[in-house]
């Protein structure tokens, strides 16, 4: 059997008894984080353009665009609403893959699922089926794909997860989800040089769409070679710089692997590249424990893992979405601000000259002795803030690597989700958002949930 055979094979004999309790409640807390993500994304410029798009285009009303007032096909609808869940840089991450899951699940899921009145548990088997399928491509790539080769994980991956996703909420034969796959292959890009701007969550809702048109098209009949993974000019290898890529670890880990509960879901707790957190981590604590006055710093050095330098690549920001992807304005306006939320991006806070100044007094660098190495395991950050009088403030900030959450709780993502949700609706329909995702395994019909917006 091919990969891509035995991946269609996990993918359309799973059932939701298949999971542990603790993987579905964990993908409950991904969804609700999620959900909460693409309603406040829903304000921001990326989300009218492309519906203006969508609209221009025109299409079956199948799907709902979410807090958007109208129905699209589902291609266009998943397309959108994955952008929009990806607009603030808010949403998750997981380990395993370095890059965002439920963006490239959860909208894919809800469009598919409207359409033919889905149930919650027919939703949460299709995230968690997604969830594990990407983790366990990924395994088989070479960190060459997750370094200079510049490729933005959460495309490429994404519509493979994706594509998964559709095919087990559209109940694919092993056949067409092998086709599906396949499809899925041949359309997955994401370019990390876009980072700082629209077209990186662009990324995720393209991955949504051609997920969405690939599982279709597979059961409709369409074609596709099933060696797409392990041949000669296939994913892997094309996606892997040519060498150190594995197809057997894509099985193994398929097998043998919970990604769920092993690689976890990390809740952001701030809108903004994920490879900076640790390093706000660091100066929040300075913050609580010192009186700073930003005009007696003379330099600002965070020392990071192997990640920050390839992912947070603008180093002199004049946008608000430049401004989520530059460690020296996110630094520059914790100390300024006392808080990084929301309210930080906008392109007036970026040009602030007391902001444009404290940014060209901060460096980031990598730990001593690691600097030029691939390793995404010193899982610390360390700012120093050195002052005009020549003393030394540091603090240190390390990852999480346990817990499915990894260190964040239910009541916290209720909260950000309560947060992200009151920019739309208010309070009791986002309590009841918020129950009916808590209680998802038990709704008969996703329209259900649906209909509140």
């Amino acid at each position: 059997m091919s990969i891509s055979t035995e991946i269609a094979d996990f993918i359309t004999k799973a059932t939701i008894d298949d999971f542990s309790t603790e993987s579905i409640e964990t993908a409950k807390i991904a969804i609700l984080d999620c959900m909460a993500c693409l309603i406040a994304g829903s304000t921001e410029p990326i989300a009218q353009l492309l519906c203006d798009q969508a609209k221009h285009n025109g299409g079956n009303p199948h799907s709902s665009v979410f807090t958007k007032n109208f129905k699209t096909s589902s291609q266009e609808a998943a397309l959108i609403n994955g952008a929009m869940a990806h607009a603030l840089d808010y949403d998750d991450v997981t380990e395993g893959i370095k890059c965002h899951p439920s963006v490239f699940l959860v909208p894919v899921a809800l469009a598919l699922g409207e359409y033919i009145n889905a149930s919650g548990k027919d939703i949460l088997l299709s995230y968690l089926v997604g969830f594990e399928t990407a983790c366990s491509i990924g395994s088989g790539l070479s960190e060459s794909y997750f370094d200079d080769l510049g490729w933005h994980p959460t495309g490429p991956l994404g519509a493979l997860g994706s594509a998964s996703t559709a095919s087990s909420i559209l109940k694919l034969n092993p056949e067409q989800a092998s086709v599906a796959l396949a499809l899925a292959a041949s359309q997955a890009s994401g370019l990390r040089q876009n980072f700082g701007t629209m077209t990186k969550p662009f990324h995720p809702g393209l991955a949504c769409k051609n997920g969405v048109l690939g599982a279709q098209l597979a059961s409709a009949g369409f074609t596709a070679d099933q060696n797409i993974f392990e041949g000669r000019f296939g994913f892997l290898r094309a996606f892997s710089g040519g060498t150190d890529y594995s197809p057997a670890n894509i099985l193994e880990s398929l097998k043998k692997t919970n990604h769920m509960m092993e690689s976890g879901v990390e809740i952001k707790k701030y809108p903004c590249c994920g490879s900076s957190h640790l390093s706000l981590d660091a100066i929040f604590k300075i913050i609580e424990s010192h009186n700073i006055d930003p005009n007696a710093i003379e330099k600002i050095t965070s020392w990071v893992d192997f990640d920050p330098p390839r992912s947070l690549v603008h180093y002199n920001p004049t946008s608000a979405l430049e401004g989520k992807f530059s460690m020296q304005y996110l630094l520059a306006a914790a100390l300024l601000d006392n808080q990084i939320g929301l309210n930080s991006f906008s392109d007036e806070k970026i040009n602030r000259p007391e902001i444009q100044n404290l940014m060209g007094k901060v460096i980031m660098t990598r730990h001593p002795g690691n600097e030029g190495k691939q390793s995404w395991m010193e899982g610390f950050h360390k700012v120093d803030i050195k002052l005009t009088n020549g003393d030394i403030i540091s603090n240190t900030a390390e990852r999480h690597y346990s817990g499915a959450l990894r260190g964040a709780t239910v009541e916290q993502v209720i909260s950000k989700f309560e947060d992200c949700v009151s920019i739309a609706f208010d309070t009791s329909l986002s309590h009841k958002m918020k129950d009916m995702i808590l209680d998802l395994e038990n709704l008969e019909d996703i329209n259900q949930f649906i209909k509140l917006f």
